[in-house]
């Protein structure tokens, strides 16, 4: 059986399973080590970085005097 594409169960693969291509990443994410007091922008504004929210997805950012929750993919370094 080896050489044989076959699917988890053992069940061979119908035709129209056999030239499928492994799926593409659409693209890599470098995430920045922000630290407090880092300039940010964030929808083309400008802001420092005060800190990570805690659940790997959101920090807090100040603009204005104003603390915004936004997520960690959205800034960008200002």
């Amino acid at each position: 059986m080896s050489g044989r594409n076959r699917l988890p169960s053992g069940e061979p693969r119908r035709a129209s399973q056999k030239r499928t291509r492994p799926a593409v990443p659409k693209s890599l994410q470098i995430e920045i080590p922000w630290q407090p007091g880092d300039r940010v922008r964030w929808r083309d504004r400008a802001g420092v970085f005060r800190r990570d929210a805690g659940d790997g997805e959101h920090v807090e950012i100040t603009i204005a005097e104003r603390v915004y929750r936004v997520r960690r993919t959205e800034l960008r370094q200002g």
